[in-house]
């Protein structure tokens, strides 16, 4: 996973979902060498309202080793289905902010 600071969210009609286009030039993570476009991937995010919006990440090559790599905005994590947002606050307690997620969901992010 690629975290990626500067990018634009544009909403795709023919995939119905949002784009997200970089405007960093990556280096691979595992040896350095250089990234290249190879595909999309679909990813959906549940923000704080409780409402889940689909993505579509750039998966990027590596011309060295061949590994590939997801470029994810950073309002995302990996392997969570929750804005960062969203879990930095259930961490910390925060009775202002409203969780959609389940308790058990949020004992665990505690863990």
């Amino acid at each position: 996973m690629i975290i990626t600071s500067h990018y634009v969210l544009k909403y795709d009609e023919e995939r119905q979902a949002i784009r997200v286009l970089s405007f960093e030039a990556q280096s691979c993570p595992s040896c350095g060498g250089q990234l290249s476009g190879y595909d999309t991937r679909q990813r959906h995010v549940i923000d704080g309202a409780g409402l889940a919006r689909w993505y579509l990440c750039r998966r990027l090559r590596c011309r060295s080793c061949g590994s590939l790599h997801v470029e994810l905005p950073d309002f995302m994590t990996a392997r969570r289905h929750y804005e960062a947002d969203v879990i930095q606050q259930a961490r910390a307690g925060d009775p202002a902010g409203s969780c959609p997620a389940d308790d058990s969901t949020i004992r665990r992010w505690k863990k």
